[in-house]
């Protein structure tokens, strides 16, 4: 989006009555956040959770590698493979 894009608008909504501005906003999904931030804080606790820490590795490699891993296919296909889920 272009700033004559976000101008154009502007002089949209500058424009529209208090009437017309009410009907846009309740036409408008109003998305609450928590939903989402709630399920990437259950993401990132189920990761640290099961993801191996790197005392539990036999090498710093192989944890690098693992995580690595984990990040690339996500955890959830991760544990499915380790047969943990």
């Amino acid at each position: 989006m272009t700033m004559t894009d976000i101008d154009t608008i502007a002089e949209q909504l500058k424009s529209m009555t208090a009437n017309q501005l009410q009907q846009l906003l309740s036409a408008t999904a109003n998305r609450d956040g928590s939903a989402i931030k709630a399920r990437k804080i259950r993401a990132t606790e189920k990761y640290f959770r099961h993801a191996p820490k790197p005392h539990q590795c036999l090498t710093f490699e192989n944890y690098r590698d693992t995580v690595d891993y984990i990040h690339e296919i996500g955890v959830d296909r991760w544990l499915t493979e380790r047969g943990s889920l």
